[in-house]
Protein backbone atom coordinates (compact mmCIF):
# COMPACT_ATOMS: atom_id res chain seq x y z
CA UNK A 1 0.00 0.00 0.00
CA UNK A 2 1.60 2.93 -1.21
CA UNK A 3 0.84 5.68 1.56
CA UNK A 4 1.11 9.33 0.06
CA UNK A 5 2.67 12.32 2.24
CA UNK A 6 -0.62 14.38 3.88
CA UNK A 7 1.29 17.50 2.82
CA UNK A 8 2.16 17.20 -0.49
CA UNK A 9 -1.81 16.50 -0.87
CA UNK A 10 -2.74 20.02 1.46
CA UNK A 11 0.33 21.35 -0.99
CA UNK A 12 -1.64 20.17 -4.29
CA UNK A 13 -4.83 21.02 -3.39
CA UNK A 14 -3.98 24.81 -2.50
CA UNK A 15 -2.00 25.12 -5.51
CA UNK A 16 -5.40 23.97 -7.29
CA UNK A 17 -7.42 26.43 -5.75
CA UNK A 18 -4.47 29.00 -6.65
CA UNK A 19 -4.72 28.57 -10.16
CA UNK A 20 -8.46 28.61 -10.22
CA UNK A 21 -8.45 32.10 -8.61
CA UNK A 22 -5.99 32.98 -11.07
CA UNK A 23 -8.00 31.98 -14.10
CA UNK A 24 -11.16 33.46 -12.61
CA UNK A 25 -9.13 36.99 -12.30
CA UNK A 26 -8.11 36.37 -15.86
CA UNK A 27 -11.33 36.26 -16.81
CA UNK A 28 -12.96 38.69 -15.31
CA UNK A 29 -9.78 41.28 -16.12
CA UNK A 30 -10.71 40.19 -20.08
CA UNK A 31 -14.44 40.88 -19.38
CA UNK A 32 -13.34 44.15 -17.79
CA UNK A 33 -11.57 44.71 -20.72
CA UNK A 34 -13.97 43.94 -23.24
CA UNK A 35 -16.51 46.01 -21.49
CA UNK A 36 -14.24 49.23 -21.48
CA UNK A 37 -13.90 48.87 -25.15
CA UNK A 38 -17.45 48.46 -25.93
CA UNK A 39 -18.08 51.04 -23.87
CA UNK A 40 -15.29 53.53 -25.66
CA UNK A 41 -16.86 52.68 -29.19
CA UNK A 42 -20.20 53.38 -28.22
CA UNK A 43 -19.23 56.51 -27.23
CA UNK A 44 -16.51 57.78 -30.06
CA UNK A 45 -20.09 56.41 -32.22
CA UNK A 46 -22.15 59.20 -30.24
CA UNK A 47 -19.73 61.50 -30.07
CA UNK A 48 -19.15 61.64 -34.19
CA UNK A 49 -22.92 61.29 -34.43
CA UNK A 50 -23.43 64.82 -32.61
CA UNK A 51 -20.56 66.74 -34.67
CA UNK A 52 -22.07 65.63 -37.57
CA UNK A 53 -25.69 66.71 -36.33
CA UNK A 54 -23.72 70.27 -35.00
CA UNK A 55 -22.57 70.32 -38.53
CA UNK A 56 -25.45 70.21 -40.37
CA UNK A 57 -27.32 72.71 -38.08
CA UNK A 58 -24.86 75.35 -38.52
CA UNK A 59 -24.97 74.37 -42.48
CA UNK A 60 -28.40 75.40 -42.40
CA UNK A 61 -28.40 78.60 -40.10
CA UNK A 62 -25.46 79.69 -42.32
CA UNK A 63 -28.27 79.03 -45.36
CA UNK A 64 -30.69 81.06 -43.71
CA UNK A 65 -28.89 83.79 -42.45
CA UNK A 66 -27.71 84.09 -46.28
CA UNK A 67 -30.96 84.11 -47.17
CA UNK A 68 -31.65 86.72 -44.66
CA UNK A 69 -28.90 88.80 -46.15
CA UNK A 70 -30.58 88.96 -50.33
CA UNK A 71 -33.73 90.13 -48.07
CA UNK A 72 -31.92 92.69 -46.16
CA UNK A 73 -30.20 93.89 -50.11
CA UNK A 74 -33.96 94.12 -51.31
CA UNK A 75 -35.11 96.29 -48.46
CA UNK A 76 -32.28 98.53 -48.59
CA UNK A 77 -32.21 98.34 -52.62
CA UNK A 78 -35.60 100.35 -52.44
CA UNK A 79 -34.59 102.70 -50.04
CA UNK A 80 -30.77 103.25 -51.80
CA UNK A 81 -30.63 101.80 -55.28
CA UNK A 82 -26.26 102.90 -55.26
CA UNK A 83 -26.35 100.20 -52.59
CA UNK A 84 -23.23 97.71 -53.40
CA UNK A 85 -22.11 95.81 -50.35
CA UNK A 86 -22.98 95.67 -46.62
CA UNK A 87 -22.74 93.13 -43.74
CA UNK A 88 -24.85 92.08 -40.71
CA UNK A 89 -24.38 90.21 -37.81
CA UNK A 90 -27.50 88.02 -36.06
CA UNK A 91 -27.24 85.75 -32.93
CA UNK A 92 -26.69 82.70 -35.52
CA UNK A 93 -24.59 83.65 -37.92
CA UNK A 94 -22.86 86.77 -39.95
CA UNK A 95 -23.53 87.66 -43.15
CA UNK A 96 -21.83 89.34 -46.55
CA UNK A 97 -23.45 90.84 -49.24
CA UNK A 98 -22.01 92.03 -52.16
CA UNK A 99 -24.49 93.63 -54.97
CA UNK A 100 -24.12 94.34 -58.43
CA UNK A 101 -25.69 96.27 -61.34
CA UNK A 102 -26.89 93.63 -63.86
CA UNK A 103 -28.58 94.20 -67.12
CA UNK A 104 -31.23 96.49 -66.10
CA UNK A 105 -31.73 94.60 -62.41
CA UNK A 106 -28.98 93.79 -59.23
CA UNK A 107 -27.01 90.32 -59.17
CA UNK A 108 -27.03 90.38 -55.11
CA UNK A 109 -24.63 87.96 -53.90
CA UNK A 110 -24.85 86.44 -49.92
CA UNK A 111 -22.45 84.96 -48.12
CA UNK A 112 -23.48 83.24 -44.50
CA UNK A 113 -21.60 81.98 -41.72
CA UNK A 114 -22.42 80.45 -38.70
CA UNK A 115 -19.74 78.34 -36.62
CA UNK A 116 -17.83 76.62 -39.21
CA UNK A 117 -20.22 76.38 -42.29
CA UNK A 118 -20.36 79.14 -44.80
CA UNK A 119 -23.34 78.79 -47.60
CA UNK A 120 -22.99 81.35 -50.27
CA UNK A 121 -26.50 82.61 -52.34
CA UNK A 122 -26.72 84.28 -55.27
CA UNK A 123 -29.77 85.95 -56.90
CA UNK A 124 -30.56 88.11 -59.63
CA UNK A 125 -33.60 91.01 -59.03
CA UNK A 126 -35.50 92.96 -61.16
CA UNK A 127 -37.65 95.45 -59.54
CA UNK A 128 -41.29 95.36 -60.69
CA UNK A 129 -41.94 99.70 -60.94
CA UNK A 130 -45.36 99.22 -60.95
CA UNK A 131 -46.01 96.91 -58.38
CA UNK A 132 -43.25 97.86 -56.18
CA UNK A 133 -42.31 94.41 -55.60
CA UNK A 134 -38.62 92.37 -56.55
CA UNK A 135 -38.71 90.01 -59.38
CA UNK A 136 -36.43 87.29 -58.54
CA UNK A 137 -34.91 86.68 -62.21
CA UNK A 138 -32.71 83.19 -61.08
CA UNK A 139 -31.60 81.97 -57.85
CA UNK A 140 -28.31 79.57 -57.51
CA UNK A 141 -26.73 78.38 -54.60
CA UNK A 142 -23.02 78.63 -55.08
CA UNK A 143 -20.34 76.23 -54.11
Amino acid sequence: MAWGHPEEDILSCVLSKHKSRGYVSLLILLLLITLSGLGMEGYIKANAENRMVRRVAQSRQALYVAEGGIEWAKAHLLVNPGLRKGSLSLDTGRVEIVIVLSGGGYKVTSEGKSGLAIRKIEEILQLDVDAGKWIMKSYQELH
